[in-house]
C-alpha cells in the first residue's frame, strides 16, 4: 500500500450531485488529510448517504432530519465541505457534505483502506503494527477517525482544499458495490430500512456490523 495510487483532487461539482450518487462515487476515490508531520490517505470502501427522501419518505436517521442546528450547520452548507461530529463522548465521524446549500445532506465515511501514514496510523490506535493487518486499522468511521487524526478541528473544513480533501485514484477499477440498510440507526421509523449504505464487495475493510 502506498500514496501513488492518489491522483487529482475532486472539483467541487462533484460534491453538488444527489447524495446515494455521491456516496456511490466516493467507493474507490481516496480520503486525505494532510497534517504537520504525516499524510494520510485511505481508499474509501464503505459510505452511508444522510439526508433527502426515499420513496417520498424524509430520512429520518439523517442529523438534519430535525432542522439547522450549531451542531448540524455544514450539512446545510452547498456540497464540498467536511462535517465531523463526535459520538459516544470519544470518537470521531467523517461526512462529505452534498448537494445545493440547504439540502441537509451528507455522506458518512464508514470504512478505508490505508494508503499511506501507516506508522503513525497503527501509534494513533495503539495498536502493533507487527502483529496486527492493517485492514483492522480503519474498517469503521470511529477508528478511521482515530487513525488519521480528524477530530472537530477538522470540522467545515473546503474538501476542495489542502487540509482535507477527496482525490481520485490515479487509475479508476471496475468495482462490484453492494448496498444495505445502514447501520446503527434503529433509532429511525422509516430511515432504518433506506437501502443507502455502500461497500466494496471484496474489501477486507469493511465494516462488519
Amino acid at each position: 500500500m502506498n500514496s501513488g495510487m492518489i491522483g487529482s483532487k475532486w472539483p467541487e461539482k462533484w460534491y453538488e450531485e444527489d447524495v446515494c450518487q455521491v456516496a456511490r462515487h466516493l467507493l474507490g476515490a481516496v480520503l486525505v488529510h494532510v497534517t504537520e508531520n504525516t499524510v494520510y490517505a485511505g481508499r474509501i470502501v464503505e459510505t452511508e448517504a444522510y439526508g433527502g427522501t426515499y420513496h417520498g419518505w424524509p430520512d429520518d436517521a439523517a442529523h438534519s432530519y430535525h432542522g439547522r442546528t450549531a451542531r448540524t450547520e455544514p450539512m446545510f452548507q452547498s456540497g464540498g465541505c467536511s462535517y465531523v461530529y463526535q459520538i459516544y463522548g470519544m470518537y470521531y465521524c467523517m461526512n462529505v457534505v452534498t448537494g445545493r446549500a440547504g439540502s441537509g445532506e451528507a455522506v458518512l465515511i464508514r470504512a478505508v483502506e490505508p494508503l499511506s501514514g501507516l506508522d503513525d496510523m497503527f501509534r494513533n490506535r495503539n495498536m502493533d503494527n507487527r502483529t496486527r493487518s492493517p485492514y483492522h486499522l480503519t474498517n469503521g468511521p470511529g477508528k478511521l477517525c482515530q487513525a488519521m487524526e480528524i477530530t472537530k478541528s477538522q470540522n467545515q473544513l473546503d474538501l476542495c482544499g489542502d487540509e482535507l480533501y477527496i482525490a481520485e485514484p490515479v487509475m479508476r477499477q471496475p468495482l462490484q458495490i453492494a448496498c444495505s440498510a445502514r447501520i446503527h440507526v434503529d433509532y429511525a421509523e422509516k430511515g432504518k430500512t433506506f437501502p443507502w449504505r455502500y461497500y466494496i464487495e471484496n474489501s477486507k475493510s469493511v465494516s462488519r456490523p
